[in-house]
């Protein structure tokens, strides 16, 4: 381990699965900085990165389902290992990682940038959770005005972000896309799954969280006998889903595929017809949100289904790479979008565009944005 990083990257996320913070991470190293990534992970994931030029300082998540608890040893092991992560940049990949970030650099009298992927001071898992969104609120006002650059993954993020917390600049927008590849169109899904050719796949891939529409979308599984949902996921809300499948005899129609390590995500996605990314504005950050998911299901060359909240009608507008239905879309609309785009001269139309969109709508073009941000900061 050298005795001085140019950049630290400080995540609490799974090093394998986390999209956005892998991808940042590449890109420094890509651009010759000694880059390390102190996060959750497996000696695997340490000899993954060590591959695309990373030094990986990991250890298994723990078995705990609270955050709070998985943040307390979070902090332990940070505070153990903060003599080795001496670095000129430290990069917090989320607001549980921002207050580490900032006393390290303060020790060191180094860089803070701030990867706000989410409006951390409004968000949906913690609406019913008054007193842990407060103190969230807090850790960022606190912690926030340390940061040389506050990042963001939309546009609109990146508006009430500097309405809050007027920032001395704007942040920088950063969207959560993937590296660009153009997959070929498989059936992975299908033969894991044992289903029929004629079968329609839907899919939803990411955490599974109460707001994402994952309810009405098991409703429809009752209107069209043909269709099939896949999660490629998991998360706090899977029993009330499995319940609920349960009671409208759809079960078996409901696949749980887990979480996929993110370098083979791409391959499942391709396999799928439609991909699902139904948001409900239950949060501010939900409301504004502009989810990874999307660029995923482009890249793999599938149309989308998506809400049409602010920052996702702008993005379906521009692109066309799939279909909106309202916020408060009902089951009959869903069917509708899932048979316009059954139709396989509009599949067809849509795919070509996501084809087109994806060679925009690529990490390759974020890239240079952090290359330029760490060439000149201007702190």
């Amino acid at each position: 381990m050298p005795s001085s990083w140019d950049i630290c990257v400080l995540s609490m996320s799974e090093a394998l699965y986390d999209a956005r913070t892998l991808n940042v991470a590449r890109s420094f190293a890509q651009e010759g900085w000694r880059t390390c990534l102190l996060s959750w992970g497996t000696p695997e994931a340490a000899t993954f990165l060590q591959r695309l030029g990373i030094e990986g300082i990991l250890r298994p998540r723990p078995a705990l389902r609270r955050v709070w608890k998985q943040w307390l040893l979070f902090s332990l092991w940070v505070l153990r290992n903060r003599h080795s992560l001496q670095a000129r940049v430290y990069w917090a990949a989320d607001i549980y990682t921002l207050p580490f970030a900032a006393h390290l650099a303060r020790r060191r009298q180094a860089i803070v940038f701030y990867d706000s992927r989410e409006l951390f001071f409004a968000l949906a898992s913690l609406r019913k959770r008054p007193l842990a969104q407060r103190f969230l609120q807090w850790a960022e006002s606190r912690y926030i005005h340390a940061a040389c650059r506050c990042i963001v993954s939309g546009w609109l993020d990146a508006d009430a972000l500097q309405r809050r917390y007027r920032l001395r600049q704007p942040p920088l927008v950063l969207l959560n896309v993937p590296p660009y590849r153009v997959p070929l169109r498989g059936d992975r899904l299908r033969r894991t799954l044992h289903l029929p050719t004629e079968s329609i796949v839907l899919l939803y891939q990411g955490a599974v969280l109460e707001g994402r529409g994952l309810e009405r979308a098991i409703r429809l599984l009752c209107q069209l006998p043909e269709a099939v949902l896949c999660i490629l996921g998991d998360g706090v809300y899977r029993p009330q889903l499995e319940q609920m499948a349960q009671r409208f005899n759809v079960a078996h129609r409901l696949h749980w595929l887990g979480w996929r390590p993110y370098s083979e995500l791409l391959e499942w996605t391709a396999s799928a017809d439609i991909g699902l990314c139904l948001i409900e504005p239950i949060s501010h950050s939900y409301e504004l949100a502009l989810p990874n998911k999307v660029f995923e299901y482009c890249m793999a060359g599938i149309p989308t289904i998506a809400t049409a909240l602010p920052a996702l009608r702008t993005l379906f507008e521009r692109y066309r790479i799939g279909v909106l239905v309202p916020p408060d879309f009902s089951p009959d609309e869903l069917g509708r979008a899932v048979r316009t785009l059954r139709i396989p001269e509009v599949w067809q139309q849509y795919h070509k565009r996501c084809r087109e969109a994806a060679t925009r709508l690529c990490w390759e073009v974020q890239h240079s944005k952090l290359a330029e941000l760490l060439a000149t900061p201007s702190c």
